[in-house]
């Protein structure tokens, strides 16, 4: 790793939870990279000691505090740690997440709860502690890793797109609370993160295989850049792989159209379950009123939604380069 200054990101100081993997890693070395003085937050001690020793190699300036954002006493740790060290606390980097791909009825209470602990309280419990800091500088800067889930939800995600909704509607109030003390709130909503971990680890915590499309797919180091230059150019928020834009607008607009193709996929998943007789059961309930639990209706809707699909993300490409 080599250093590469730039002049708004230098001798800040940025805390990153979920800095031993994926998206939140590549954030710890951009920042670091730009001359950030970096805490790295993360239950996993020994990745953060890693990344620690390559910044300071690269003569970079890192402190790792293992932390568990299920713990209140762990966040205060990390708060108390980063003042003591660096006085304050500059921007806050909201990364760590954790999700369960499964369906709703096959989680436990553990795992339900856990989403919303992890993805809403930590986070929300971390922002608590660290905005009084900010308050009396009258600046800071927040940065809240939502994602596209905030803005279609669909199965096998419900309970995780749930915490995204919820974390959305976070940042867009503490952003207007903050304001007058000069504190900029960002959410940032990535497509599908091609290089983490995270999309195995979701499966595994579940008990569902589950593919995300690769179209429109980004990097880690691209929304790692991106958050630094959030910081540089402060916007409300960035959206990261705008073809899930078309997605998002069949389910603003067209509702029925997302919720006919989640119908076949979701009985296609739970064929053998829907096959088995169900007493008392009421056929005209289980499918939506339009009808049809035939392969081919479904594919032929797909396929009029990609051609529509197509031409949305070529017309606002167009608008882009305008």
């Amino acid at each position: 790793m080599n250093l590469k200054v730039r002049q708004a990101i230098a001798g800040k100081v940025v805390v990153v939870t979920g800095a031993s993997s994926g998206i939140g890693e590549a954030a710890a070395r951009a920042f670091a990279q730009a001359g950030a003085r970096v805490v790295l937050a993360a239950r996993r001690a020994e990745r953060l000691d890693r990344l620690v020793a390559e910044i300071e190699a690269a003569g970079g300036e890192a402190l790792a505090v293992p932390t568990d954002l299920l713990e209140r006493d762990q966040i205060t740790r990390l708060v108390a740690a980063t003042v003591a060290r660096f006085g304050h606390i500059d921007v806050l980097a909201n990364i760590a997440g954790w999700g369960r791909y499964d369906w709703l009825e096959e989680m436990s209470a553990d795992d339900l709860r856990r989403q919303f602990d992890v993805n809403v309280i930590g986070t929300a419990e971390l922002t608590r502690q660290v905005v009084p800091l900010m308050q009396r500088r009258r600046t800071g800067h927040i940065l809240n890793m939502v994602s596209y889930a905030s803005r279609i939800a669909v199965p096998p995600m419900t309970i995780y797109a749930s915490t995204k909704y919820a974390l959305e509607g976070f940042s867009d109030g503490l952003r207007r609370e903050l304001a007058p003390w000069g504190i900029h709130v960002s959410r940032i909503h990535p497509s599908g993160v091609a290089d983490t971990e995270f999309n195995q680890q979701a499966g595994a915590n579940g008990g569902l295989h589950y593919d995300s499309t690769p179209i429109g797919r980004v990097t880690k180091a691209h929304v790692a850049d991106t958050l630094v230059r959030l910081v540089e150019h402060p916007r409300r928020s960035v959206f990261l792989g705008r073809a899930y834009e078309v997605a998002v607008f069949f389910n603003r607009y067209f509702p029925g159209v997302v919720d006919f193709i989640m119908w076949v996929w979701v009985r296609q998943k739970r064929a053998a379950e829907l096959s088995a007789p169900a007493p008392e059961a009421q056929p005209a309930a289980q499918r939506p009123a339009r009808g049809g639990g035939a392969l081919l209706p479904a594919l032929s809707g797909l396929a009029t939604a990609a051609v529509v699909m197509g031409a949305i993300h070529f017309f606002l490409a167009g608008r882009r380069r305008s």
